[in-house]
């Protein structure tokens, strides 16, 4: 029965010999070759001692212009062609010998004397000649007229440095070998017993306990319990629970386990610590270790890696998350929070001995540098040092880009005892963070320098007599300068100050989060509202720009001002300074980038056409709304870059900042300027996408249309003409008047299709979400946006509605999908769409985003009993009310998710979390849709769209220094409309209360009916 993995083998050695005859290859070469493929696949920091002295900057301009990518592993051979005719040889061979099996890198051939043409003439096989000069090729670099600066930098860039004067390839790989690690002391150390003691069934009264977690009072935490019930059955969530906790420039990535990553000025291209998207695992980049010296025994505060043999309390907050457990007689509470201003983070670590014994516990703190995007990259680019002066462990990337300059750090108070910067030595050679080999000594090694895998740990003691608390304090952060590190860790490495830095973080959040706030008869609702959703929106969606599912890093043109739309009322300040932010990527002709990258602006250019449209629809809606129409003067400039060419979707650059500038209503009028394009049907274009990314092959010869894109863009004209007119621009509001009928009248000549609104129309006219279609034959988009543009003719609005309700709408998994049938087989090539599973996110799931434009649309048709049904299908707490849902969620039953999938056997499973612009809208569907609360520059209006069961609800709004109590009285059970309104017990005649400063509280009476 083994004949066949016989026959196997020797099919493999006759290969090889032939390979061996062929290329004139003896075993040494093979093993040579295999050694060389190590060095290229890994990477070994030793080779770095033979490189150039460091740099603040390098720059890989050098790179390209030898037409070196540097996306793939370089070996760099400095060579004379004369004198290493045998080496070069050797190295050729063995670059060949690799890239037959798959492992491509890029061999520099550096020529001393510059004797390029002989080194191809003499060396090169025809093979050779061809991929020269190619990605994963040879490139021959002479060394007459580069300069030192330049192969300093190649140097720099290769992982593997081999001389000509060096002897042969297999004699140097001995000397670039990984120095050994002799242990400064052993310790008899021993890792954490994993059986962890007795939990009580719930930790505290927690509204909507899971078995997993819940929320406490008011929502301020979701409080979570992680560790084993009597029954055996485990308490971790069966996906990463997360929180994001971030300031404008800085922040990091908590989950319920471990203390997740670190960024600082970009999360994806400036990363501190490894981002993991690994929703298994949760493998942590940063970990906090407990050592008892008595007894050797190891475990962390945080689950994993190496939790506690106790039930550890996991709360996240908005600013902070805390681990909190007790055992061993002692009592350990962890906190971590990122300061509202600077770019640092801070671990608070307090200890409590509850035993009637002195204890010696060491703590030791440990980060994997990335300095960059990947890890794998940081051990041939990041140098570490210590700071003797602050005690602080630096670390800097020449490589980094925008980031190159800066200087990342972590440091304690009090100071460390020992430390290093060398990761193998720490981990140990064939070590994990659940296994460190260094807390088996007494001490770490202080290695640190450009020869060592990099990482920061730092051993800190800390002596505990009975009945003691001692509360030690990590940092972790970024600063351009080491004056500037030293004055950070100054500050905020300090444990007298560190409960005052915390309570700042918090007036902070409350200061946002407090400004509205709402009470109804739906407790869940409730918490998202006041608590969750603006904080998902703020630190994630605007700040932090990042999840455990997505690390973007860049702003998305449409989508952060689409969320900072639901920030009006508590953030004005954010709106505004995103609306200067996006109007600044838009180019000369009025197009935009479609996302970039900050701080550099690189991104990228497309044809995605309702980018242009979302800048005045969120104008508008920012300055009727907060009433600051100065913003309409403000000045920004415009991009300059090469347009795109006629065969081109998409061009990604670093355009330049054009001399060419503009008010932020020039900047409008251009928008609707260069959007006003239509096609056939006399709709808008569809270009490589709408609103819908992945149907980006709809329109790409350009003459497919979308309906979608005429609903929303006739609504964006109408309210602009609004601001026109109140300008005084007669010609531009009736520009915007007469152009948004013609939408109309189009609209309901060619985009009804019987039963509802069509899609869109492709290049050759073919209509799609029509029911001729065996796929997407009806879509949400249309239908919601028909009835949210109030222009749609009213029974075929309610009609399409209806559709949406009937076919869309799946009451049994909550879920409202985006369009059915999705894509699977049919003859359609809508784009990339299509390659997602059918029922699976834009393909025919639930795409939350779309689905609040549904509740919406609903609440203005009227119905606030199923309006807030479909709300809460969206609301996440009504997803993780008890373990069987948890189960078939997974993700966090505190925020909103971009997606949940509408297909067996996956069907009702949240898709990622934290990072989606749905949070943002369905704040605003709840406030303004359903509870009704419009504000109009000065003037507070009510427009509810209740459940005729509520007899009433509250909103507490703050304006400046006065307080707006306002009680809605639904006594009569209409739900909808307002028949009066009182302002301090006197009514009010056009049901409109004037907003004022006067540090007073008022009391408003709406009656509904």
């Amino acid at each position: 029965k083994f004949a066949a993995v016989e026959q196997a083998f020797r099919g493999s050695m006759e290969r090889y010999k032939c390979e061996l005859d062929e290329f004139r290859l003896t075993p040494g070469d093979v093993s040579v070759s295999n050694s060389l493929a190590g060095y290229m696949a890994v990477g070994n920091p030793g080779t770095r001692q033979e490189a150039a002295p460091p740099q603040a900057r390098f720059d890989p301009n050098v790179l390209w212009a030898q037409g070196i990518s540097g996306d793939l592993p370089i070996a760099l051979a400095r060579v004379d062609a004369k004198r290493d005719e045998a080496l070069i040889r050797q190295v050729m061979a063995a670059h060949d010998f690799c890239r037959r099996r798959g492992l491509v890198f890029d061999l520099v051939l550096f020529d001393e004397r510059g004797g390029i043409r002989e080194l191809e003439q003499t060396f090169f096989s025809p093979l050779q000649t061809e991929m020269t000069g190619k990605s994963g090729g040879i490139f021959v670099v002479s060394g007459t007229g580069t300069a030192a600066n330049d192969l300093a930098t190649i140097t720099a860039a290769a992982r593997l440095v081999i001389r000509g004067d060096g002897g042969s390839l297999a004699a140097q790989f001995p000397s670039i070998s990984s120095p050994a690690v002799s242990p400064p002391g052993e310790f008899a150390a021993r890792m954490s017993d994993a059986t962890a003691e007795p939990l009580p069934i719930v930790p505290e009264n927690l509204h909507y306990w899971n078995e997993f977690g819940g929320f406490s009072d008011g929502g301020r935490e979701y409080v979570m319990t992680v560790g084993r019930f009597k029954s055996g059955s485990t308490t971790l969530p069966p996906a990463p629970w997360t929180n994001v906790l971030a300031n404008p420039s800085f922040g990091c990535l908590t989950t319920e386990a471990s203390l997740g990553y670190t960024w600082s000025g970009n999360c994806q291209m400036n990363r501190l610590t490894p981002w993991s998207n690994d929703p298994v695992s949760d493998q942590p980049g940063e970990v906090v270790y407990l050592r008892d010296d008595e007894t050797g025994e190891i475990w962390t505060p945080t689950p994993l890696p190496i939790g506690p043999s106790a039930p550890v309390s996991v709360r996240h907050g908005q600013g902070y998350t805390r681990y909190a457990s007790q055992n061993r007689h002692l009592k350990q509470e962890m906190t971590v929070f990122v300061p509202p201003q600077d770019t640092i983070k801070i671990i608070s670590l307090r200890l409590h001995n509850g035993d009637v014994r002195s204890r010696q516990i060491t703590a030791t703190y440990y980060v994997e540098w990335v300095l960059g995007t990947q890890r794998e990259k940081a051990a041939m680019q990041v140098v570490c040092d210590r700071d003797a002066e602050s005690g602080a462990l630096v670390a800097t990337n020449s490589w980094s880009g925008d980031f190159a300059g800066k200087i990342a750090f972590a440091a304690t108070s009090p100071v460390a005892r020992s430390t290093t910067s060398d990761r193998t030595e720490f981990l140990g050679k064939y070590g994990s963070v659940s296994r460190p080999a260094a807390l088996q000594r007494a001490d770490l090694a202080e290695r640190f320098g450009p020869s060592v895998d990099p990482c920061g740990a730092l051993k800190v003691d800390i002596a505990l007599p009975a009945g003691a608390t001692r509360e030690v304090i990590f940092v972790l952060g970024q600063a351009d300068s080491l004056d500037e590190v030293r004055r950070l860790v100054r500050k905020y490495a300090d444990p007298d100050h560190a409960g005052e830095r915390l309570s700042a973080v918090s007036r902070d959040w409350d200061n946002v989060l407090d400004k509205v706030q709402i009470t109804t008869p739906d407790r869940s609702m409730n918490l998202m509202m006041n608590r969750w959703l603006l904080y998902q929106v703020l630190a994630c969606r605007v700040w932090a720009r990042t999840s455990n599912y997505q690390s973007g890093g860049a702003y998305g043109f449409r989508d952060q001002l689409q969320d900072v739309m639901a920030l009006i009322h508590s953030a004005p300040g954010e709106s505004r300074s995103q609306i200067l932010r996006s109007a600044a990527r838009q180019f000369e002709e009025g197009d935009v980038q479609h996302w970039w990258h900050p701080p550099s602006g690189v991104g990228v250019r497309t044809r995605i056409t309702d980018d242009l449209y979302f800048l005045p629809y969120v104008v508008h809606h920012y300055v009727s709304t907060t009433g600051d129409v100065e913003l309409l003067d403000e000045v920004v400039p415009f991009l300059k870059s090469a347009v795109l060419k006629d065969d081109q979707e998409e061009d990604f650059n670093t355009p330049a900042i054009s001399e060419e500038t503009g008010t932020i209503y020039e900047h409008c009028v251009r928008a609707l300027k260069h959007g006003y394009r239509l096609g056939s049907h006399q709709l808008p274009l569809m270009g490589t996408g709408d609103w819908n990314d992945g149907m980006n092959k709809v329109g790409a010869e350009g003459k497919g249309e979308s309906v979608w894109n005429g609903w929303f863009f006739l609504s964006v004209l109408r309210s602009f003409a609004t601001i026109s007119k109140s300008r005084g621009d007669k010609y531009r509001a009736k520009w915007c008047r007469d152009r948004a009928e013609a939408l109309r009248v189009a609209l309901e000549a060619n985009a009804w299709d019987g039963a509802w609104y069509r899609r869109a129309y492709f290049d050759d006219g073919t209509p799609l979400g029509s029911a001729m279609n065996d796929e997407c034959q009806i879509d949400a988009l249309p239908q919601a946006w028909a009835v949210i543009s109030g222009a749609a003719d009213a029974e075929r609005a309610a009609q399409g509605l209806r559709a949406v309700h009937d076919r869309l709408v799946v009451k049994e998994d909550k879920l409202i999908k985006l369009f059915d049938p999705p894509f699977d087989k049919g003859v359609l090539q809508p784009g990339y769409i299509k390659g997602y599973v059918p029922g699976i996110r834009e393909n025919g799931g639930q795409y939350t985003h779309a689905a609040t434009w549904v509740v919406w649309a609903t609440a203005l048709q009227g119905d606030g009993d199923l309006a807030l049904t479909l709300w809460n299908f969206i609301n996440p707490i009504c997803h993780g009310t008890t373990r069987d849902l948890v189960e078939r969620y997974k993700v966090e039953p505190y925020v909103v998710c971009a997606d949940i999938y509408g297909a067996p056997p996956h069907t009702g499973r949240g898709g990622w979390s934290w990072y989606t612009g749905s949070a943002s809208w369905l704040y605003r569907v709840a406030m303004e849709a359903i509870l009704g609360l419009r504000r109009e520059g000065r003037f507070l209006r009510f427009e509810p769209c209740v459940p005729t069961s509520w007899p009433t609800y509250e909103i507490t709004y703050k304006h400046g220094s006065a307080t707006y109590r306002i009680h809605f009285d639904n006594a009569k059970g209409i739900g909808r409309g307002v028949r009066s309104v009182r302002l301090d017990g006197k009514p009010v005649t056009n049901k409109r209360v004037t907003l004022v400063e006067d540090s007073r509280t008022h009391d408003v009476q709406v009656t509904i009916g």
